[in-house]
């Protein structure tokens, strides 16, 4: 008889990466969080409707909800004691996380759905008008494509100059 052991390896950490991308990645890189926010941005907060609207294990979904929270991308309130049941609901940082669904929200309605057959329609609270959402700067207020920008090391970026060099190749051929 042939034993076969199992062993998980523990995910790699990047809370200490010098890349935006793959610290967000360490909270919204399973795909059990980033649809719980969902549910908790279309109103679903209670554990059983997560549950239900996710199906997701109860031992699964505690866990992740735990991490949300102590991430500080949900917050946890009591809304009945005995027995003790719980909403979660979206912090500022939370909110600000839902920025990305949005993003994956256009990027799957364009490449996953024909045209007019998108699940979800956006509206805006206040006005009921539908909304589009795309990424815009700031400064100018023109939409933004990866296709239209160029990285380049920021002031958090601590390397030698041949690092960025390379790293950032194509930045250094054209503007320096």
């Amino acid at each position: 008889m042939q034993l076969t052991i199992l062993t998980f390896m523990e995910r790699k950490k990047f809370n200490s990466s010098p890349c935006s991308i793959a610290r967000s990645l360490d909270v919204l890189g399973d795909w059990w969080n980033p649809l719980i926010l969902r549910e908790c941005l279309y109103g679903n907060n209670r554990f059983d409707e997560l549950q239900e609207w996710l199906g997701i294990s109860r031992n699964i979904l505690t866990r992740r909800l735990k991490e949300l929270v102590e991430n500080g991308l949900l917050e946890k309130s009591a809304y009945q004691n005995k027995p003790a049941r719980y909403e979660y609901h979206l912090t500022e940082k939370g909110y600000d996380a839902c920025t990305v669904l949005l993003a994956l929200m256009q990027f799957g309605e364009h490449w996953y759905f024909n045209e007019g057959e998108h699940p979800i329609e956006l509206r805006d609270k206040k006005t009921g008008d539908l909304v589009q959402p795309t990424i815009v700067d700031a400064n100018t207020g023109k939409p933004i494509t990866s296709k239209n920008l160029i990285p380049c090391p920021g002031p958090g970026f601590k390397a030698p100059q041949a690092i960025l060099k390379r790293r950032f190749r194509e930045y250094y051929e054209n503007f320096s």
